[in-house]
């Protein structure tokens, strides 16, 4: 009687997909909206952390207006959490009870202190929870936002900014009326933050209608912009003229700091630097309207001012702390240097870089204090020294410039280049010439992906340096694994006797779809995870290298030309080598690749604090095999060791009993 087995009908097996992706799809969109109504919320929260003064004083209502406004935004988050915790079955945030009592206080005319307090608490949460960036990834141009604020904004709100645009008598409803961003006593209170979430969602029940048919980018800009409506070019420019004398810290002039804190809070902080009102005023306005205009927010001073911080926090006691602003240093300061950096001294970006990952291991082993400050000078010597060389205007900047940029590519792209080489040299030698094709469509996917992750950062996404590095590691750990397991079946077909029978066996008939797959998938993620980086680095070296674009772009061109005619001579050397030579040294070849990638891996993921960090007593590292001075690092890559011997000793054992 013939077999039973049940098979699924394709018509099945159609529908079950179609299903699935379906059931992917309504998921991903249950979870975007989520995302999306936890912004409003904030957006809400944060409009009445800084509006309320305006409503309500000593008790008192102030303006019935605001007051009013005040209760329906109070009253309207409520509701939107609801519908957040029915599409996520739960208050994520936590923030129901929070939500409840500032309603409560709204009511009860409690002082505008408490209410901001709470309101910044919930924000918070929600910042937490959804993992939502407060900021833009680089400071604003304020002739881009300036032009984005006429073309959008000024009818109802002015050319100047003071509410007295020709479009407000047309506004339906005509109350209440256009802000005035040139008032001081408005904008105190009110951060670009705040301003940005305005321009992303409107406000319910007034004319205030919502730009996000605006880029994320586009939004920040005139969320910027608006905040240098009330300060003159004349003041900006003795603002500038005090910064350095008054010795204003450079977390200060962050994007972060920029974008989250009020006016009021910066005066706060600039007040006992300066000699009076007056020059704190004018440093406030070099911060809202000099910076933007010059962009001096480099990332070194970035990283100069994170750093300080570390070491404030860490003479306080907060270790924890400290580590988080030493990771953040180099993350969102000296990685976005390093393309410039390596251009005009390679040498001493590769101290910096090693000078920047011991002081954060010293801080992980819990060293003196005076240990610190000591690693501290010597770092920010080091971090003066690159600033400097950074401005230089040499006569050699073009051809540094091309030089960089063409090692980019070249020096990321060779990784992918020698894998890629290898298995279709291996795909010829087994005569499955028809298979090689997915190779090729796996790295075209790649370097589509790599093509679009470009275009997201610059539009929708907002990558910080814990994002980069969070997707760089886990795609790094990902492919050693995969290489290990092709390095392995290489070897296991290193005998010519044995690669003769897996002929027999298997090329006959055809490689399996499984197999296609999977040689598919390591193709892509092999080249996928080095056009992530390549996208950063280009990015960062077209940033920080905008009046001269060309020799970056000549230097992508030449480099990759480069690399093709690498990976050409790489595939007919490796086709022209002895069978089990050829086998032997290819899987060699992705059992280091392999080594390599989970060393970064990890490294990167601990770096995005995935992971814990346990450093070593030594500080030596040697980051072109993937090797740093922590347990995690050198275990992942120590269980690569161990299962490369095991490996090994089991195919001389099995090589010994068939001969």
């Amino acid at each position: 009687m013939p077999s039973s087995t049940k098979t699924t009908p394709p018509k099945s097996r159609y529908t079950y997909l179609l299903l699935s992706v379906a059931s992917l799809l309504f998921t991903t969109t249950i979870l975007w909206a989520a995302a999306d109504e936890a912004k409003k919320i904030l957006a809400l929260v944060d409009y009445i952390g800084g509006d309320y003064k305006n409503a309500v004083q000593d008790g008192k209502i102030v303006s019935k207006d605001e007051f009013q406004e005040m209760q329906e935004f109070a009253k309207r988050s409520l509701e939107l959490l609801a519908q957040l915790k029915k599409a996520e079955q739960g208050d994520k945030a936590g923030i129901e009870q929070n939500l409840k009592t500032l309603a409560t206080h709204v009511e009860n005319k409690s002082g505008a202190k408490l209410v901001a307090a709470l309101a910044q608490g919930i924000k918070d949460k929600l910042i937490t929870a959804y993992k939502i960036t407060p900021y833009p990834k680089r400071l604003p141009s304020l002739a881009d936002g300036k032009q984005l604020y006429l073309e959008n904004c000024a009818q109802c709100h002015g050319d100047t900014g003071k509410g007295d645009g020709s479009g407000r008598e047309s506004m339906n409803p005509k109350t209440p009326l256009p802000a005035n961003f040139t008032d001081p006593e408005r904008m105190a209170g009110l951060s670009p933050f705040k301003a940005f979430n305005t321009a992303s969602f409107g406000i319910e029940g007034t004319a205030m209608a919502s730009f996000a048919a605006l880029s994320e980018e586009q939004r920040w800009q005139v969320a910027f912009f608006v905040f240098s409506l009330r300060f003159s070019a004349d003041s900006a420019k003795a603002g500038a003229a005090l910064i350095q004398s008054k010795k204003v810290p450079d977390e200060l002039r962050t994007v972060a700091m920029l974008a989250t804190h009020s006016d009021e809070q910066l005066l706060e902080q600039l007040k006992p630097l300066a000699g009076g009102e007056s020059e704190a005023l004018n440093l406030l306005a070099y911060l809202r309207r000099g910076l933007l205009e010059t962009k001096l927010s480099d990332p070194l001073s970035i990283a100069k001012g994170l750093l300080r911080e570390a070491v404030d926090l860490y003479g306080r006691g907060d270790k924890e702390k400290a580590y988080q602003k030493a990771v953040e240093a180099y993350l969102d300061g000296f990685e976005l240097a390093e393309p410039a950096l390596f251009a005009k001294d390679a040498s001493l970006g590769r101290g910096l870089e090693g000078h920047l990952t011991q002081f954060r291991n010293a801080i992980k082993q819990g060293e003196p204090a005076d240990e610190i400050l000591k690693r501290h000078s010597e770092i920010e010597a080091k971090l003066d020294q690159a600033s400097q060389i950074l401005a230089r205007d040499d006569s050699l900047s073009g051809y540094y410039l091309f030089a960089n940029s063409a090692l980019i590519i070249l020096r990321e792209g060779l990784e992918a280049a020698l894998i890629l080489a290898a298995i279709i040299a291996m795909l010829k030698v087994m005569g499955a010439t028809e298979v090689i094709r997915y190779i090729h469509l796996g790295w075209m996917l790649a370097l589509v992906a790599g093509g679009l992750t470009w275009l997201a950062t610059e539009t929708v996404l907002t990558l910080s340096g814990r994002h980069r590095e969070s997707m760089e590691g886990f795609i790094s750990v990902f492919a050693a694994i995969a290489l290990f397991y092709v390095g392995y079946w290489l070897h296991t077909r290193s005998e010519v006797r044995k690669w003769r029978g897996f002929i027999e066996q298997k090329v006959r008939a055809g490689i399996s779809t499984r197999r296609i797959l999977g040689l598919t998938g390591i193709s892509f993620f092999a080249v996928y995870r080095e056009a992530f980086e390549v996208v950063l680095f280009y990015q960062a070296l077209w940033l920080q290298n905008e009046g001269d674009h060309g020799p970056v772009l000549w230097g992508l061109a030449g480099g990759f030309a480069a690399l093709i005619l690498a990976a050409f001579a790489i595939l007919k050397l490796g086709l022209r080598m002895p069978l089990k030579y050829f086998f032997s040294a290819t899987g060699t070849l992705l059992y280091i690749m392999a080594f390599i990638f989970a060393g970064n891996g990890v490294k990167e993921l601990q770096a995005a604090l995935w992971l814990p960090t346990t450093s070593l007593s030594f500080s030596s590292q040697l980051p072109i095999l993937g090797i740093y001075p922590t347990v995690e690092t050198l275990a992942a890559q120590g269980a690569m060791v161990i299962a490369f011997v095991a490996t090994s000793l089991w195919l001389a054992n099995q090589s010994r009993r068939t001969n």
